[in-house]
């Protein structure tokens, strides 16, 4: 058999000519012959054919790495955005409840854009095209953004935590003593018609401790014919308290003093029919019922 495949191959072989003769002519030049081996011009032909092919096979590689890479950076420009994104939104809402908190004028949402439409591309979207752009103007804005929180939202907040807490909040005495008379008009415990109390009363053993309601400068601390011994405490924004019929004082006028500080004891003096404790607010220099600000 294999006598066989070698007789054949031979007449194969015996058919290809031993050289190839090219003539190779152009205009205006003289023309001349080659004579080259069969195996030359095939590798020669066969380098032609692959060559192209291997070509393309690189650039198709080069072009898929490319692409890989592009796409990869993409993804983390989306992922930075969307994060961007949320820490936008989160401090737009952080902001308006500051704002709602603080009691500065809400933005006509009608006419207003939000701060984050102010950041996005037109139609409110983030296209991929429009990621690095979205960045860019997100890393610029936000400071801006930060710096306006800083600048109006937090001291119209500051104010706004400052006046709620001059607010007279609570008990002036502890809950052994026990209300005993209204604000508004009540018949005189002393005879002689009906008259307008200024506050609340609340009866307890002599001694019993005062404490202020709210921070303040006191203000007064004295006696009179009509409170006995009293204090009259400013708490700022309009807010004042009044501590009647005192056994004794514990503070001073020009005393700063905090929420739930010991101002005097529980007592009969002044015009008095027993041991109680006389409590007045005042806004705006008007007496307002207590009972508002007792819890």
């Amino acid at each position: 058999m294999t006598a066989a495949l070698s007789d054949d191959l031979r007449k194969i072989m015996s058919r290809i000519p031993k050289r190839f003769t090219i003539f190779v002519a152009w205009t205006g030049k003289t023309p001349f012959t080659l004579s080259i081996h069969p195996l030359i011009l095939a590798t020669i032909l066969l380098s032609a054919v692959s060559f192209p092919v291997v070509s393309l096979a690189r650039l198709f590689h080069d072009v898929n790495s490319e692409n890989s890479e592009l796409t990869q950076e993409n993804t983390s420009l989306n992922r930075q955005a969307q994060e961007i994104l949320e820490e936008v939104q989160a401090l737009e809402e952080e902001i308006d409840a500051l704002q709602r908190r603080a009691g500065m004028p809400d933005e006509d949402e009608a006419d207003q854009p939000s701060r984050l439409q102010s950041f996005l591309p037109q139609g409110g979207a983030i296209a991929r095209r429009d990621t690095e752009f979205f960045l860019n103007t997100a890393e610029r804005q936000l400071p801006a953004l930060l710096d306006s929180l800083k600048r109006q939202v937090e001291p119209a907040l500051e104010e706004t935590l400052e006046r709620e807490n001059a607010r007279p909040r609570g008990l002036p005495v502890g809950l052994a003593a026990r209300k005993t008379s209204e604000f508004g008009i009540r018949r005189s415990p002393f005879g002689g018609g009906r008259e307008f109390h200024a506050g609340l009363d609340f009866a307890g053993p002599r001694g019993t401790p005062i404490y202020v309601t709210a921070p303040g400068r006191v203000i007064k601390a004295e006696m009179s014919r009509g409170y006995g011994y009293h204090v009259v405490v400013d708490h700022g924004y309009g807010y004042k308290t009044l501590y009647a019929h005192l056994s004794s004082m514990a503070v001073r006028p020009g005393d700063t003093i905090n929420r739930r500080d010991l101002v005097g004891a529980l007592g009969n003096t002044g015009r008095s029919t027993g041991p109680h404790l006389h409590y007045e607010v005042h806004y705006n220099d008007e007496p307002v019922n207590p009972e508002g600000f007792l819890e």
